[in-house]
Formats: structure tokens, C-alpha cells, sequence
């Protein structure tokens, strides 16, 4: 249930890269008086069934055209393109997320991939995973005809999730004949292949009463398995903590970001920590034992000497697999009701290398028939009874996350007209998620413990467990773990296994709604749209035991089953306020009310009211402020544990403590909900034909945010007294931070503030040729964020990794193309704007030309050649010039060099293909 936003001033290119801001959306097609002829097409920013109205709602559009112009494998890859949007999880920023690697989550205003609502053809899309995410992979690329993104609150016309704005992805029905696509890409470095192949075939049946069509994709990416396979990332760059700072307004940073940054407190071949009489050692292969080389050490990290880089393993670029086939059918039954069905299967699966696994303290008794001579010999001179051992396993293998997403999605329905004019449909939809992940090499400390306590059995000599000696675990394996490469594969065996765990989400849509002109008003037909729909949504997520029981070292799922249902009444109206045939001007008026009541967090109401005048022809103001929700989804209520790291520091003790993180669901949950208010303009000349350009502002203000406070914030809090708090925080007998409890709570409040502009002219040539200019922006000038609901921070500008939210205050994208019949040619330049490595940080914690970071800009190009009326060919090159990312490291206990959310780490690329229609 969509509405036609044409216009007669809008006159916009077919290969731009997206519709102007609210704009009406059209073809052009040349013809032999050099004039366009315009075939009008429906956006679906209401459910209002008014010819000509245009909703007050900013909305963008991608065609298909666009998609060919960049050589699109994924739905992702160029909606990311959109300066609203941030790359926040995609198989480049992914390499760290043990269960979510390779995912394609889309981030509109960088609020979260939950924040905004994925549609198919105007339905609800399962979700992919317990948050509600819906991960792009699993929908096909060759049969969109087009995507509309609605930028702003979308609640009472869509549902719940659509606070920042709705994605709208919709398959071409109307498709005649076969398209075929092959495409091969690869890096200037030789890596990071792909390859893809795809088809969609749609015809008329049954003597034009119906129309089917059928789609296939298969897409693989080999990805960049390696972090230092580039070479700013062979600089290992880190930020340390600054051995020459004297202490606050010194005027010395406390903080400074250095190249070959490794881990303090470990190496592969295995330390013990300054202090003692075995301070300071390092274990060698070969069985000798020297002094260990130490840097500049600043925390966890030191810059120079003899440690570990324990991000290396990690992937640069997630390897990807995706398959995708879709059928669908639309039958008239009679003239006045017809039938439809969608039907996709999907497949992704990704397999990421993550980190080494790493022992932070293993003790090592006297006696133990590993430790060297000249080891043993000190501790039997000086009486020490162990050794604490530091080291990280690269001999083990990376603890590698392998994951396989399955996705259904059913649709089938009804709708027609009645006599009356009046429009109905009704749909049933079934979709099901199955997702597995596999941790392979994870570390069980647990029988790390038993097998490093070695000792010699009295009754064979054999070097054994102490454990198997007392019974405790007669199958347990004694490891060396002195000098990299000392474990045996028996030993790496018995201290690794994979976690598994395996989720199945189901979700159910019964829905209803009638749309039509309820009577003639003074200013034209008032016309509404109202419904019902009913939604249920379940999860079921089974784990191996020893995840249950916490064993391994990281990730450990727990089990996880929940369900909700949701009814919803929901209805639209709009109502002319100005008769525009006798005034030359229009005023509209669109108002939406949405009630819902979720079974788990009760009832509440959305609303949307917004207007748009027209004083003349070539200008229109609209805006609108809307009641928006995000209601909490079954991993935020249900979620029982998920362990992660990460370090924070103690005010107890003004130390850094490297934590566990436990992080936990809530079923006391209620919704998220937000205001949003937009105003803005768009401006079509008439001295100037096709050319139009728009400026939205917008306000997004989100309160009882659904968040986990950060770990510092809630060890800050209850360093202050604050007994909620200290019930989340363990602390050992020394005040050290030992484990954190990271609750999900509705503390937070998001507010982020912008504005959209975008412009762009299509010119024809004497030659018959086109010439198109477009330019889009988007600039954040305020995203003040506090999870806690008390300590605000203004993230607008932050670039660096120390903080989700962040995001550049400016973001464009620019586009020049040349488009003849034989031929066309497509440039675009992304400009991601200047930034903070630490919006919170001044010159006393980092030197400023090290918290400034610079623009960067991207070059694009692309070109096509038709060989015949059914093939062409194409090609395009990314990154012409091979621009590398900022220096921008993740403080951890293995830096990554660079953020990949706003930056491309692959660097130049290379594609080519051929398209063929049939």
C-alpha cells in the first residue's frame, strides 16, 4: 500500500545515485524529438492511496541503475555509499565480533543497526539475529528494482524499530525477459577475490492475468585473511599510556600513539613480568632462557621490544559465501482481486580468524619437568615455589569464528480495489532464521590449568598431569608452554575446543489494511488508510556445555529462548488544506496514529503529524515531528550471558584492569522511544530544467534508550556509591576489577542532530548523450549519547575506535556521468570529513596533531560498453588512488591500525564483468 509521489517539476536522472530527499522518483527514456517522457513510479513513504500526494517525509532512493554503476554484490555495499548511513557492521569492521562477523547490518545515523526498520515490497523482514538486525546478505541483489530509505521517524506508519528511518528494498515485478550478470573483482594487492554470479527471469502468464519472476544470486568473496597484508598495518600502530607524563596540566600528553605497539604482558614465546628473582624472562624455542627486551611500556602495551601482536591473526577483510534464490507471483483471480506469493531462500557463510588465544598468568610449580635447568636451578636457590607465565598461543591456530546464516521468507496475500475506488490487501508471512557459529581453537582455560601442572609420575618417570596422577582427569595432556612452538598437537588438543552454539528465529505476520478518500473536503479529497496487523516472533538457541557452563575463553553463548507477539490498530490520513487549482498554492496536512501492545513490554502509542506547502510550483516546504518506538527484542529481554573483554580503569586502585564483561538481558524492559522532528525544502527552477536540490534538518531525540552502560561507567558509578551499580561490579580482595555484569537497561538517552542536502542536473547533449552532476551530504553537527542517562558526551566528530557512537560531522559523496547509447562513464568521490581520535580529549591526553585526524577522499570510477542491444560490458575501479586509512588503533589487548567503519582498508580494487538481457 503505496503511494504515487510524482510531480510535475520533478524531473529526476535515471542513474543518479539516489532521489532527491522526498522528491518524486522517475524514468527517462530518450526519444527521437530529444524530449524526456516520464513513467511514474510509487514510493512507499505512507499507505495512503492518494494520487499526487507527496508525504512530508524525506525519503532517498537507489535504482537499479545505480547499483550497475558501482558494480553492487550486495545491497550493503551501496547503501553504505549514502553519507546518512555508517558501515558499522560489514565484513571490514567485523574482524573483532565473534558472533557477527561478516555480517551486513545497515546504520542509519550511525544509531544502530536495530534503529531502523528493513522492508521487503513494504513488509517487515525477519530478523537475523536475537537484536532484531536484519543482515542484507541474505536478500538478493539483481532482482531490486529499487531501495527507498525514509529518512526520519517511520513508527506509526511502519511499526516498531523505525526510529531513525525505514529501508524500503523492492523486487522488480515487472521485469520481461533475462538478465544474466557475471562479475570478477580483485585488489591492487592480489586478494580480496570475488566473484559473482546472477540471473532474474520475469515474464507474463497465463495470458497476461499474471506475471511471475525468479532470481538467483552466488556471491564469493575471498576476503583479506590477514590484518598485515597491508602495509600501514605492518606499522602495528598502538596508543600507549606516555612514561613522560608528570601528571594533570604538565602540559605532556598522558597518552601517544607510536608504531610497533605489542603486548606488555605477553609474548608467543612465553614471559614473566618485571619483579622478583625471575622477573623479567623470556623462554626461547630452543630451551634457553635470556632477559627479556622491553620497550616503552604504557599499560597493556609497549612501544618496541619483545611482545606479541596479537592482532595480526585477525582478518583485514571477513571471507563471504552468499546464495540467494527468490520466486515470486502475482495472478489476477478477477479483475478487481489479485493474488500474490514471494518466496526467498538465502545462505551466507563466513569464516573469520579473530585473535590468538592468550594465558595471562599461568602458574608454573617447582619441579615441573618442563621448566629449563637454569630456571629451576634459581628457584631452588632462592625457595620460590612457582613461576607466573605470560603468553599468547599463536601455535594453536587464531580462535576462528565460522558462521552459516539460513533465512526463509514466505509471503502470500491478497488485494484489490472495490467499486467504491477504495484499495485492500491482506498478506500472511512466514519467515525463519537459522543461524550457527562455531569458535574454533577457543582456549579452555580450564584444562590449560590442569595441563600446565606437570609433574614426573614416581612409578614410570613419564611426564604427566598432576591431575591424571589424582583422578581428577586421567585424560588430561601435560604442555610445554616455554618457547613458541613447545606444545604438542596432543597438548593444543586437549586445551581446545570449539563453542557452538545454534539459533533459530521464526516470525509470523498476519496483517490487514484499506485505503481510500473518506469524502471531498473543500480543499480536495481527505483521504485515509487503516489496518490491523498481528506479529509473533520467537528464538530458540541451543549451545554446547561447556559454553553453558562459562569454560572457554571467550565468546561462551548461553542458551537463549524467548517469544513475543504484537497486535497492532494503526491508521493514515491526509487532508488538503488549500485548493491549489483556485489558489496557485497546496497545504497539506498527513497525520498516522499506530496502537501496539507487546506481550512483553505493554502498550503504546506512535504518531506522525506533518505538512507540505507549495507558494509556487518550483518550491516546497514540508516537516514533521512523530512518536517514535523501538521495543526491546528477545536477546535484549531473554539474553542470559554473553562474555566478552576489555579493559577499564580503577578508581579503586588507579590501576587498568583488563575484565570479563558479562553482559545480560532484562525482562523489566520497556520500549525505547524517540521524537523526531524534520523541516525542510526542495527547489526545482524553472530557468533551469532538471535540476532540483533539497536541505532537511532533522532532530532525533531518544529517551529510556536500551543500552548497556559502558563497563568504566558503571565501575565509575559504583566508585561513587551508587548501589545499583555495585551489585553488577565484582572486585577481588585488592580492589581489582575482576568481572563486570553489563546489564541491559532503559537509562540511556540518544539525541542526534543534522542536516541532509543533496543537488544534482541532468543535462542532454547535442550529440544525444546526457551529462548528470549530483552531489549529496550529510553533516551531524550534535550526537550527544548517554547510555547511563547521565553523563553526556557529544560524539559528532569522533573518528577514532574508543566509542560506538562516533561518527564524522561531515560526510559527501559526489557523481559525474556520461551516458551515450553505445556507452557511459561514472566518477564519484566520497569525502569522509576530518575528525577527533577522542572527542573527550584535549592536549593533556593526546598532543592534538595525534587526536586530529584529517579528511580523507575517495575516487571512484567505472565505465560500460554495449556490445550488441542484449550485452554489455563493465568495469570499475575503487579507491583509484590507493588512498590508505588514518592511523586510528583500537586500545586493546591487540590494536587494530585503523577504523574501518569509516575508512576502506582494502585499498585500490579492481572489477569487470559482463551483463546480458535476453
Amino acid at each position: 500500500m503505496s503511494v504515487s509521489i510524482i510531480k510535475k517539476y520533478s524531473l529526476l536522472s535515471a542513474v543518479s545515485m539516489a532521489a532527491l530527499t522526498g522528491a518524486a522518483a522517475v524514468q527517462a527514456q530518450d526519444t527521437s524529438d530529444d524530449m524526456m517522457v516520464f513513467e511514474e513510479i510509487v514510493v512507499s513513504t505512507t499507505r495512503l492511496k492518494a494520487s499526487g500526494f507527496e508525504s512530508p517525509t524525506p525519503v532517498t532512493m537507489v535504482g537499479s541503475e545505480d547499483m550497475a554503476a558501482r558494480g553492487t554484490t550486495n545491497l550493503a555495499d551501496i547503501i553504505n555509499e549514502l553519507p546518512s548511513f555508517t558501515g558499522t557492521t560489514t565484513p571490514t569492521s567485523t574482524i573483532l565480533n565473534s558472533r557477527g562477523n561478516a555480517t551486513n547490518a545497515l546504520d542509519l545515523r550511525g544509531l544502530g543497526g536495530n534503529r531502523n526498520l528493513i522492508l521487503v515490497n513494504g513488509r517487515r523482514h525477519v530478523p537475523t539475529d536475537e537484536f532484531g538486525v536484519v543482515d542484507t546478505n541474505v536478500i538478493p541483489t539483481l532482482a531490486v528494482q529499487r531501495i527507498e530509505v525514509v529518512t526520519g521517524g517511520g513508527s506509526a506508519a511502519w511499526g516498531s524499530d523505525a526510529i531513525s528511518g525505514v529501508v524500503n528494498v523492492i523486487y522488480d515485478k515487472t521485469l520481461e525477459g533475462l538478465k544474466v550478470e557475471a562479475q570478477y573483482g580483485i585488489s591492487d594487492e592480489g586478494d580480496n577475490e570475488n566473484y559473482r554470479v546472477s540471473m532474474a527471469f520475469g515474464s507474463d502468464v497465463a495470458d497476461g492475468r499474471g506475471h511471475i519472476l525468479i532470481a538467483a544470486d552466488y556471491n564469493d568473496s575471498k576476503g583479506v585473511p590477514l590484518a598485515t597484508a597491508r602495509d600501514w598495518a605492518q606499522r602495528h600502530p598502538g596508543i600507549i599510556t606516555n612514561s613522560l607524563d608528570t601528571g594533570p596540566n604538565d602540559g605532556i600528553p598522558s597518552r601517544i600513539i607510536a608504531d610497533d605497539v605489542s603486548l606488555f604482558i605477553a609474548s608467543p614465546n612465553g614471559v614473566t613480568l618485571p619483579g622478583g628473582p625471575l622477573g623479567n624472562l623470556e623462554f626461547l624455542p630452543d630451551g634457553s632462557v635470556v632477559d627479556r627486551e622491553l620497550g616503552n611500556i604504557g599499560g597493556n602495551l609497549m612501544a618496541g621490544g619483545s611482545g606479541s601482536y596479537l592482532a595480526d591473526s585477525a582478518a583485514l577483510a571477513i571471507p563471504l559465501e552468499r546464495k540467494n534464490v527468490l520466486a515470486a507471483l502475482d495472478y489476477k483471480i478477477t479483475e478487481d482481486i489479485n493474488f500474490y506469493f514471494e518466496g526467498t531462500a538465502s545462505q551466507s557463510n563466513s569464516e573469520g580468524a579473530l585473535v590468538d588465544s592468550f594465558s595471562f598468568g599461568i602458574p608454573i610449580s617447582s619441579g615441573n619437568p618442563f621448566l629449563p635447568d637454569s630456571v629451576q636451578t634459581i628457584m631452588d636457590d632462592t625457595g620460590t615455589d612457582s613461576l607466573t607465565l605470560f603468553r599468547t598461543n599463536g601455535e594453536f591456530g587464531p580462535i576462528t569464528s565460522v558462521s552459516q546464516t539460513n533465512n526463509y521468507r514466505f509471503v502470500t496475500g491478497l488485494n484489490g480495489e472495490l467499486e467504491s475506488g477504495w484499495a485492500w490487501d491482506v498478506y500472511y508471512q512466514y519467515g525463519r532464521t537459522n543461524f550457527s557459529n562455531r569458535q574454533i581453537n577457543n582456549l579452555i582455560p580450564g584444562n590449560m590449568a590442569l595441563a600446565s601442572d606437570a609433574v614426573v609420575d614416581p612409578a614410570t618417570g613419564d611426564t604427566v598431569c598432576a591431575a591424571a596422577l589424582s583422578g581428577l582427569d586421567p585424560n588430561c595432556v601435560p604442555i610445554n608452554l616455554f618457547g613458541s612452538g613447545s606444545p604438542s598437537a596432543e597438548a593444543i588438543e586437549y586445551v581446545t575446543g570449539t563453542s557452538i552454539s545454534d539459533t533459530a528465529l521464526k516470525q509470523q505476520v498476519v496483517a490487514a489494511s484499506i485505503s481510500g478518500d473518506l469524502f471531498e473536503g473543500w480543499a480536495g479529497p481527505v483521504s485515509t488508510a487503516f489496518g490491523v496487523e498481528y506479529r509473533k516472533e520467537s528464538l530458540n538457541r541451543e549451545v554446547d556445555d561447556l559454553s553453558e557452563q562459562a569454560q572457554f575463553l571467550i565468546t561462551n553463548a548461553q542458551p537463549l529462548s524467548g517469544s513475543f507477539n504484537v497486535k497492532e490498530v494503526f491508521g493514515e490520513v491526509l487532508i488538503p488544506l488549500l485548493d491549489e487549482a483556485a489558489t496557485g498554492q497546496s497545504l497539506n496536512f498527513n497525520g498516522a496514529v499506530r496502537y501496539t501492545d507487546y506481550s512483553t513490554s505493554g502498550s503504546v502509542v506512535t504518531w506522525k503529524a506533518g505538512l507540505t506547502y507549495d507558494p509556487l510550483d518550483e518550491l516546497r516546504f514540508r516537516g514533521t515531528i512523530s512518536r517514535d518506538i523501538r521495543a526491546p527484542a528477545i536477546g535484549e529481554v531473554f539474553l542470559k550471558t554473553l562474555l566478552l573483554f576489555g579493559n577499564v580503569n580503577n578508581p579503586f586502585t588507579g590501576n587498568t584492569d583488563f575484565v570479563q564483561e558479562l553482559n545480560t538481558g532484562n525482562t523489566d524492559l520497556q520500549e525505547e522511544r524517540s521524537l523526531t522532528k524534520t523541516v525542510g525544502m526542495v527547489y526545482s527552477p524553472s530557468w533551469l530544467d532538471n535540476f532540483q536540490a533539497s536541505v532537511d534538518w532533522y532532530d532525533i531525540d531518544i529517551s529510556d534508550a536500551i543500552a548497556q552502560v559502558s563497563s568504566q561507567s558503571i565501575v565509575d558509578e559504583c566508585f561513587e556509591g551508587n548501589d545499583l551499580f555495585c551489585d553488577l561490579v565484582t572486585l577481588a580482595p585488592d580492589n581489582t576489577v575482576v568481572d563486570i555484569t553489563n546489564k541491559l537497561l532503559n537509562l540511556g538517552t540518544y539525541r542526534v542532530k543534522g542536516l541532509d542536502f543533496e543537488a544534482q542536473y541532468r543535462a542532454g547533449l547535442d550529440n544525444g548523450a546526457s551529462l548528470g552532476f549530483k552531489v549529496l551530504g550529510s553533516y551531524v553537527y550534535s550526537k550527544k549519547i548517554a547510555a547511563d542517562g547521565t553523563n553526556e558526551v557529544n560524539y559528532a566528530g569522533e573518528v577514532g575506535q574508543g566509542s560506538v557512537f562516533g561518527l564524522p560531522k561531515l560526510k559527501m559523496r559526489g557523481s559525474v556521468s556520461y551516458d551515450t547509447d553505445t556507452f557511459g562513464l561514472f566518477t564519484q568521490v566520497r569525502y569522509v570529513g576530518s575528525g577527533k581520535y577522542n572527542v573527550q580529549w584535549g592536549p593533556e591526553q593526546l598532543a592534538d596533531d595525534q587526536n586530529n585526524i584529517g579528511a580523507e577522499i575517495y575516487v571512484d570510477l567505472s565505465g560500460r560498453y554495449k556490445l550488441n542491444e542484449g550485452m554489455e560490458l563493465y568495469a570499475g575501479i575503487n579507491n583509484l588512488f590507493d588512498n590508505d586509512p588514518p592511523v586510528i588503533p583500537l586500545d586493546f589487548i591487540g590494536p587494530t591500525a585503523t577504523n574501518a567503519i569509516h575508512y576502506d582498508v582494502i585499498g585500490r580494487s579492481f572489477y569487470f564483468g559482463v551483463r546480458a538481457k535476453f
